[in-house]
């Protein structure tokens, strides 16, 4: 008959195999289940919500979807919480894309969103859609300028003097803020260059976390009035009470980190105790 092995032996004996099952589970359970772990708010997305709780009551906003759809995973949930943010304000939001396939970003968006069962809010008076405008820089000029004229109808062909909204609308100077959420460098300094130098817009901007060194210069100088990173999905889902990918994630992370954690300390422990007994 077989010794019974002890519970440091087993351990000590467990195939690593059991380990990764175990970090599958745990890291599979939050993205299925939220767990609603306590995240800390960092001051810049309270900057960002912040800035975004203040505007006056009917502002207009510029939101530009500006990254593509081989990145909705990355970008979507903290646009997402950045429209559920200015939908509950009553607001006037304009939303493009510099991004050929960002329309099928803003779909993604809206269809979770669903700002008129939600919010309450009306295509045509409460935002709108003017769809890709190409051109990049030139065209984030051209609409500064002259929107009407840089873009005579919005994504589903209605001429831009019919939408209520856009009535009396003329440029850059109408305009309360512009919004980005983008993994492009010349997108966001675009923006700077375009709408913030020559007109004073104030600018939101979120990048890839590995870009932010890129804008900081523009955010400690002011000309970027909050800078996030896709990184702040999760904080941010928290900040305003409404949970998606990004706090699954978080919580995801940190519980992984937490198990991670309690598995190095019981190694830890196994080692010296069988040190302590004489084994290697």
């Amino acid at each position: 008959m077989a010794e019974k092995k002890s519970i440091i032996e087993w351990i000590e004996a467990m195939p690593r195999e059991v380990i990764y099952t175990i970090m599958l589970i745990v890291l599979i359970i939050p993205l299925i289940r939220p767990l609603g772990i306590p995240v800390p708010v960092s001051a810049r997305i309270k900057e960002w919500h912040e800035f975004i709780q203040n505007l006056p009551e009917g502002s207009y906003v510029l939101v530009s979807i500006d990254y593509g759809a081989g990145t909705i995973p990355t970008f979507e949930p903290f646009m997402l919480a950045t429209m559920h943010d200015l939908f509950s304000r009553p607001l006037k939001i304009v939303i493009m894309t510099t991004y050929a396939d960002g329309p099928i970003c803003y779909k993604s968006v809206m269809d979770k969103l669903k700002p008129e069962e939600t919010y309450g809010k009306k295509y045509g008076e409460d935002y709108v859609f003017l769809g890709y405008i190409p051109g990049g820089e030139t065209a984030m000029k051209a609409i500064g300028e002259n929107l009407p004229k840089a873009v005579p109808m919005d994504f589903y062909r209605t001429p831009i003097d019919q939408i209520p909204m856009l009535k009396g609308i003329t440029g850059a100077k109408d305009f309360a803020v512009v919004v980005t959420v983008t993994p492009s460098g010349d997108v966001s300094e675009g923006w700077i260059r375009q709408w913030v130098t020559p007109y004073g817009t104030p600018y939101l901007c979120c990048v890839l976390a590995m870009m932010e060194p890129t804008m900081m210069p523009y955010y400690q100088a002011g000309q970027c009035k909050a800078l996030c990173t896709d990184a702040h999905a999760g904080e941010y889902e928290f900040l305003i009470g409404k949970p998606g990918e990004g706090i699954k994630k978080l919580d995801a992370f940190s519980l992984s980190l937490t198990v991670l954690a309690i598995l190095i300390i019981i190694a830890n422990i196994l080692y010296f105790v069988l040190k302590a007994g004489g084994k290697k």
